[in-house]
């Protein structure tokens, strides 16, 4: 895991967190906070791009990060969860065409099935056996145990090529 902050002086503007992961080798974004006074500046997207360029300089043969869902928008009104969809978008990330539930993050928290999995800097089309790999370990990894049966048929669903694509 690595933490990088961009300071004002002894401020903090802005901040992401990225891991590495050592079987799957891809790389995961998971957190991005831009102060409000830096928003719209360009911070965001440089912090992004830094975190992926660090990935790939490491081997990652992708980089995925995960955003709320627009059309469920529990976790926030529907019209953030959408511009943060199209800025990040915008910024070249691409929507997993798959379903995607992010692992518990605790115990007795529950898994997020409300979240869209995005590809960070990618192509039209990532093979499954990539995403299948990076997913297993995620979960594998986060929760400490092997997936179970709502995960294995969730990676079970997951075709052979998967198609990344700019709208939900």
């Amino acid at each position: 895991m690595r933490i990088r902050l961009a300071l004002d002086g002894a401020t903090i503007a802005g901040g992401i967190v990225h891991e590495h992961y050592p079987r799957s080798r891809c790389g995961f974004v998971t957190y991005m906070v831009v102060d409000p006074r830096w928003r719209g500046q360009g911070l965001g997207r440089e912090l992004q791009a830094g975190a992926v360029a660090t990935l790939r300089a490491a081997g990652a043969p992708a980089v995925f990060g995960e955003v709320n869902d627009p059309r469920v928008a529990k976790h926030e009104p529907a019209e953030v969860a959408s511009k943060r969809l199209a800025r990040n978008v915008g910024w070249g990330a691409r929507i997993a065409d798959i379903r995607y539930i992010q692992p518990s993050l605790g115990d007795g928290l529950a898994r997020d099935r409300d979240l869209l999995l995005i590809a960070l800097d990618a192509p039209d089309t990532l093979p499954g056996a990539l995403v299948r790999d990076f997913l297993a370990e995620l979960h594998a990894i986060t929760e400490g145990r092997a997936p179970d049966a709502e995960i294995a048929a969730m990676l079970a669903a997951i075709p052979d090529t998967v198609t990344l694509r700019t709208d939900p």
